[in-house]
């Protein structure tokens, strides 16, 4: 499917979110209550996710960023690196916060997030260690 068709595609059905999101209840306390305004929005955030994403990598393969040898892939990779690094520094900040701060299910909220991020990330490292042969 070519870019172009995909939004062609993802363009209506984030309208017909919006317009669904304008026949929702405005006042709901939570998204479950207004299945109208929850359908809507995942009418305009998926598709339009999604052919973002394609358009993006499809850019990315065409100019040849996504070569292990080009210095943009060199340079997202080691941004990505640092950007991990941050985020379980703010995660661990946020878990302190959070224990000092609000209540319990907020800390242990930001806990299970910080053990997740870890472990997401020790395990994608053994998967590709052992897809290397290491």
């Amino acid at each position: 499917m070519r870019t172009s068709h995909m939004w062609w595609v993802a363009g209506p059905l984030a309208l017909g979110g919006l317009v669904l999101q304008g026949f929702g209840n405005a006042e709901a306390d939570n998204p479950f209550q207004d299945p109208l305004g929850l359908l809507g929005m995942l009418l305009v955030i998926l598709p339009l996710t999604l052919a973002l994403n394609v358009t993006m990598r499809r850019r990315r393969d065409a100019s040849g960023e996504s070569s292990p040898d080009s210095v943009e892939f060199r340079a997202a990779q080691q941004a990505r690196s640092k950007a991990y690094g941050d985020a379980v520094i703010l995660g661990a900040v946020l878990f302190l916060l959070l224990t000092i701060v609000a209540d319990t299910v907020a800390a242990l909220t930001a806990m299970a997030f910080m053990t997740l991020a870890v472990g997401a990330f020790w395990t994608r490292y053994r998967l590709a260690l052992r897809a290397m042969g290491a």
